[in-house]
């Protein structure tokens, strides 16, 4: 899969500076950006939505100039539809998108992007995944709601040609709604299933350890995701009022690589941890002591 490029995309046409940001924390490297440019700018993009041009009002936002700005993020991203019908306080398409609204013209691509691709019509439905059915593994990469995953829509994405699909497990209280899907999805074929799980926001450590290892008892590997506020001036930075640095670090860097260190526990990883951590203390006051 061609990765995501993480960083802010420019380029430039007639002497304009075009920059999309998607991330609040690069506004301070956009604005530095924009001020070395001798010329117009234009800025867009989830980070300029949320928290607008503030400090830098010479430069507009406004869409750029008909360039296919998502495949400079990733060449096999694509959208069907923008926004969403829901309103989850921790994400940001409710303010950057607005509501849902389905595109008539969009490249068919493996990268699915869509924010909530289930709440679309039958018909949208119906076609997007005639003119996906050419594309080995498409991936439905925001994920699927699985309040609205329905026996039609298993039936219609088994069409696909091993598409992965990915559901969420935000809340303890959604948990017998996904565990529904991901049996509907197994029943009609549907192989390759992903999990995002969000921690760190409105949560403990022990329930966000819960809904991980529920996720890994359906035999899936979940994908966790640090909350990160919507106006986050640098990343992983915000700690919730349950939560410690080392508990959210160490929690992503276990759940992260399941792939390799399913042969230990978390407890396990987390002593390992602990051990490594004073170990290095030991030595970095060895070091200084000899100074």
């Amino acid at each position: 899969m061609t990765k995501w490029s993480k960083r802010i995309i420019r380029w430039t046409r007639d002497d304009i500076l075009y920059l999309s940001v998607v991330f609040t924390w690069d506004i301070p490297l956009a604005r530095a950006l924009a001020a070395r440019h001798n010329g117009p700018v234009v800025a867009g993009g989830p980070a300029i939505a949320l928290v607008g041009c503030e400090g830098w009002a010479d430069y507009a936002q406004a869409p750029p100039d008909g360039t296919d700005i998502l495949s400079k993020h990733n060449p096999e991203a694509t959208f069907t539809t923008r926004g969403c019908i829901r309103r989850c306080e921790f994400c940001a398409v409710p303010r950057t998108e607005g509501r849902l609204r389905e595109l008539r013209d969009w490249p068919a691509r493996r990268l699915v992007c869509d924010n909530n691709f289930l709440a679309a019509s039958h018909a949208h439905i119906r076609h997007a995944v005639q003119r996906l059915k050419r594309i080995e593994h498409v991936d439905f990469n925001q994920g699927l709601d699985a309040r609205l995953f329905t026996d039609w829509h298993a039936e219609q994405l088994s069409l696909l040609h091993k598409p992965k699909i990915r559901f969420a497990l935000d809340d303890t209280k959604t948990e017998p709604v996904v565990a529904r899907a991901v049996e509907r999805a197994r029943a009609h074929g549907l192989r390759d299933i992903g999990i995002y799980v969000l921690i760190g926001f409105n949560d403990t450590p022990e329930d966000a350890q819960h809904r991980l290892e529920t996720v890994r008892s359906w035999k899936i590997r979940p994908n966790p995701m640090r909350y990160q506020p919507l106006d986050a001036w640098h990343k992983n930075k915000y700690i919730a009022p349950e939560w410690t640095s080392i508990q959210l670090q160490d929690m992503m860097r276990y759940y992260s690589r399941l792939l390799w260190l399913e042969h230990v526990t978390f407890e396990e990883y987390q002593e390992h941890e602990l051990a490594r951590r004073w170990f290095i203390r030991m030595r970095r006051g060895e070091r200084k002591g000899s100074t």
